[in-house]
């Protein structure tokens, strides 16, 4: 069974305790740094201590912490298509990339051909 629910996101970037969150999916195949940086804004965060990370984005969305970051990868971030979502549920990971999806569809609109 299929259904469609329709709801309002409200993101807030910048904004959570990120400490503690984990994977809980993955950004949608052939998403750019450009494109994060375009819907998310620049990242909030650089390398984390460990190395492990070389920039992540940070928010909540409808209340939920999230995180977007690359992971141990020797890529630069701006050549980088493989991208983690965290957070503390599932929920979150769909959210985010329903939310990235729309906004890129209408970001992609006002740009054109």
């Amino acid at each position: 069974m299929k259904i469609m629910i329709t709801l309002e996101a409200k993101l807030e970037m910048g904004q959570g305790d990120i400490y503690g969150t984990a994977l809980m999916g993955y950004m949608p195949a052939g998403t750019y740094y450009k494109d994060l940086v375009r819907i998310f804004g620049e990242p909030q965060s650089g390398r984390s201590p460990d190395g492990k990370i070389q920039v992540e984005w940070f928010g909540r969305i409808n209340g939920m912490v999230f995180t977007i970051y690359d992971y141990k990868t020797c890529m630069i971030p701006q050549d980088n298509i493989d991208w983690h979502i965290g957070g503390d549920i599932k929920l979150v990971a769909a959210l985010v990339i329903e939310y990235f999806k729309k906004a890129r569809s209408e970001a992609d609109k006002e740009v054109g051909p």
